[in-house]
């Protein structure tokens, strides 16, 4: 009798050609973070998402998580929480708080945001 546990089950079936091409990869994505009216204003722009301080020349592109990016949450202002509605300013963070891999963190909570 033959003994079939999951691995080599796995290991036959991937022996299979074309069967694995069949497969759907699995994508991680992050939402670009917007600011309302009121926070991309004039010169509001050019602060940081996160802390307010000015950035300079150096900004990297604020993401959003999938937990606040999701849905209707992602047309909400990353720095207040209001209704973006027609304004669509990309919102930045600075060298403060952007510089490594904290640049990859979600604005609002922190966590990973691929």
């Amino acid at each position: 009798m033959l003994n079939l546990n999951r691995r080599r089950f796995l290991v036959s079936v991937a022996a299979v050609p074309g069967v694995l091409l069949l497969s759907r990869k699995a994508y991680a994505e992050h939402y670009q973070a917007m600011l309302c009216d009121d926070c991309g204003f004039g010169s509001k722009k050019d602060n940081c998402a996160k802390c307010g301080k000015w950035m300079g020349s150096t900004r990297y592109p604020a993401r959003l998580c999938g937990d606040h990016g999701f849905g209707s949450k992602k047309e909400n202002c990353c720095r207040c929480g209001k209704w973006i509605g027609s304004a669509r300013i990309p919102a930045h963070i600075g060298d403060c708080c952007g510089f490594g891999s904290k640049k990859d963190n979600c604005v609002i909570c922190g966590k990973w945001a691929p």
